[in-house]
């Protein structure tokens, strides 16, 4: 078992208005989803010591969860995807020759959107403290964070 230190954030932003038009995850998007998801948590899984290394969900479960899972594309190709469960973010994920342009903020923003119309909940998500990216994008976008951890897994 590996210990991962782990933030809960909040947003304590304002209000968003997201324009963009993101597709729900279907099967037909499983080959490539899985790729970019595992680029994306493969270094970190890696330096975690966390098994296995490639982590995607099976098509079946991404299935179960596919109106939860949005998905940007552009010229047919998935650029990045952000699932959305109630009132927390999970899985942002950026495409890794996209990284570093703007698409994590742009699905970032789509997902506070999100939830801020259908919810009146705080809006929270779980990131590891080696993704500093990652924390640095929340950071910068309104989140902060409300509890560290230690997690074993």
């Amino acid at each position: 078992m590996a210990d991962v230190i782990a933030h809960t954030m909040e947003y304590v932003g304002g209000s968003i208005e997201s324009f963009i038009t993101l597709k729900q995850y279907s099967d037909e998007y499983f080959e490539e989803y899985k790729k970019v998801y595992e680029d994306c948590f493969c270094e970190m899984r890696t330096a975690l010591d966390l098994h296995p290394i490639n982590a995607c969900d099976t098509k079946e479960e991404l299935l179960a969860k596919q109106n939860d899972i949005f998905i940007y594309m552009e010229d047919d190709k998935i650029i990045g995807s952000v699932a959305i469960y109630d009132n927390e973010i999970d899985d942002l994920i950026v495409a890794k020759s996209y990284q570093r342009k703007g698409y994590g903020k742009l699905l970032l923003n789509f997902a506070i959107s999100r939830i801020q119309k259908n919810s009146n909940s705080s809006i929270i998500l779980h990131v590891a403290d080696w993704n500093r990216n990652a924390v640095n994008l929340y950071l910068k976008n309104g989140f902060k964070i409300t509890k560290t951890e230690t997690v074993k897994v």
